[in-house]
């Protein structure tokens, strides 16, 4: 009987596992330069405009001069 719940409690820790390490992967977060903003970036404001609204994206912002937009991975 105890190596029968042993085994329960094992694969429902292991389901858990598997449930929270796949919510993590969906969670990331992927930041690559902008193919729309032209010139140098200074103000996020613009940039995550056109990461928003030009490239669909979920936003964006300005590092060292050029516009980096962020998307889900």
């Amino acid at each position: 009987m105890m190596g029968r719940k042993t085994s329960t409690v094992g694969l429902l820790f292991l389901i858990f596992i598997l449930f929270a390490a796949s919510a993590m992967v969906e969670g990331r977060i992927c930041e690559a330069p902008s193919g729309k903003y032209h010139g140098l970036c200074i103000g996020s404001g613009g940039c995550s405009s056109v990461c928003k609204n030009v490239e669909n994206l979920l936003s964006g912002y300005c590092k060292s001069g050029a516009c980096i937009c962020r998307r889900n991975c």
